[in-house]
């Protein structure tokens, strides 16, 4: 077989990828008209792909008509070349490649992959060491791919954005005090805040967001495949999101700062002692509203409220509140008297409160809007679940249809369920 033949080989099922729904192939290649069902799989032995590899027509007219097919199988392939076929895919492509093996001779094809899968059996642990994870089954990629694939690439997309946010909002704050010392050096933030912020302030609820956040259950994961469509679109981990979120924390540092700015604009704020409001002051309140409203955006961001995510919001805004209070009454300290000064004035309290609410609102509303008017797939695998209709495995529910109930109420029913409940009830009496 010459370099010719593999040539017009390819190029003929370029030309009649289509085919009929008995499953020949069209002899029209001009026939637009006709359906097009995926063929079912492309063979190529190792001397075959050979010269695929050698001739760069060749090479592209594979990555044209590969796509086509359900799957494309390369036999008798050495470990080089099931290498180059990674390669080519990944590279010509531009798509996340995944390699599996199980033997010394799929090391190269795993480390070429951009995640190397390795089964472990009785061939060895090359393949292991080799690989970025490793399990005992076949069939347990199923799981890697569509319940922790999905529930990894969901937790990092919100995880990071998150982070990029909570760190935007803090950092700006300053940004618009300068602009009231004619950006000089002085410094808005006590030290102390600036050191404690990332490292104790704040990671928790970023920590519980990247590590156990899910939006369902392993089953239901299981039962609705069509959502790890998501992650290969990349839809939660876009650059207009990003951006969208550098926003919205550039947004709320002008809410947060410039509510306690108004409040001691006209007029110095003052204890009940007497003490007028410092630098240190003015910082703590705007600190504090920074912490909440990080602390809440990002249990907003999560896909399950849980007890751990709300015990880590609320000692996050305790040990803030909590550290004041200790730092102020030590002796000689930079936050000394900060607590007695800021916290018995109800312009602290007030300035808190209206600036996170305010801060968080446009958040809130959007993601309501969305997810009334635009609900993802996610979105409505959550309701779904929620509703406890459908059950797993059924997805479309007619609307005149009754709503079958469990035995016993699940503990998060939904008032108007309840209500019609009790309806079906009156009526099957009467």
């Amino acid at each position: 077989m010459s370099a010719q033949d593999v040539r017009d080989s390819i190029e003929y099922l370029r030309r009649h990828s289509s085919i009929t729904e008995e499953g020949g192939v069209t002899a029209e290649a001009s026939d637009r008209n006709a359906p097009y069902h995926p063929l079912n799989a492309l063979v190529i032995d190792g001397a075959s792909l050979s010269i695929v590899m050698d001739d760069p027509e060749c090479r592209s007219l594979l990555l044209e008509i590969a796509p086509l097919f359900k799957s494309v199988v390369c036999c008798r392939a050495s470990p080089l070349q099931k290498a180059e076929v990674v390669k080519l895919v990944k590279d010509g492509l531009g798509l996340v490649t995944l390699a599996i093996g199980d033997g010394a001779n799929d090391v190269s094809m795993i480390q070429t992959a951009d995640i190397g899968v390795a089964i472990s059996g009785e061939e060895g642990l090359q393949a292991a060491m080799a690989s970025d994870y490793t399990f005992g089954r076949f069939h347990f990629l199923q799981n890697l791919l569509l319940v922790h694939g999905l529930y990894d690439y969901l937790r990092m997309s919100e995880m990071i954005l998150s982070f990029f946010y909570k760190n935007v909002i803090w950092a700006m704050v300053p940004f618009w005090y300068s602009i009231y010392c004619a950006f000089s050096a002085n410094v808005f933030y006590d030290l102390s805040y600036i050191q404690l912020y990332n490292v104790v302030f704040t990671v928790a609820p970023v920590a519980i967001l990247g590590c156990v956040d899910k939006p369902f259950n392993y089953q239901t994961a299981m039962t609705y495949v069509v959502v790890y469509k998501d992650g290969i679109r990349n839809r939660y981990f876009q650059w207009w999101r990003y951006f969208l979120y550098v926003l919205d924390g550039i947004y709320q540092s002008v809410v947060i700062f410039f509510t306690f700015y108004l409040f001691t604009y006209t007029s110095d704020v003052q204890n009940p002692s007497g003490r007028t409001w410092g630098r240190s002051d003015l910082s703590t309140g705007p600190t504090v509203a920074v912490v909440i409203a990080a602390s809440l955006c990002v249990g907003m961001n999560s896909w399950q409220w849980n007890w751990i995510m709300a015990v880590a919001i609320t000692l996050s805004i305790i040990v803030c509140i909590v550290y004041i209070a200790i730092s102020s009454a030590v002796r000689y300290y930079s936050l000394e008297g900060v607590a007695t000064s800021v916290m018995s004035t109800i312009e602290f309290w007030f300035g808190v409160i209206i600036s996170v609410v305010v801060a968080l609102l446009p958040r809130y509303a959007i993601m309501s809007w969305q997810k009334l008017n635009r609900p993802r797939d996610l979105d409505i695998i959550r309701e779904i679940k929620v509703l406890h209709r459908p059950w797993y495995g059924q997805v479309y529910v007619d609307p005149d249809s009754p709503i079958e109930f469990p035995d016993k109420d699940p503990k998060h029913h939904r008032p108007h369920l309840r209500k019609h409940k009790k309806q079906q009830q009156q009526q099957q009496l009467e």
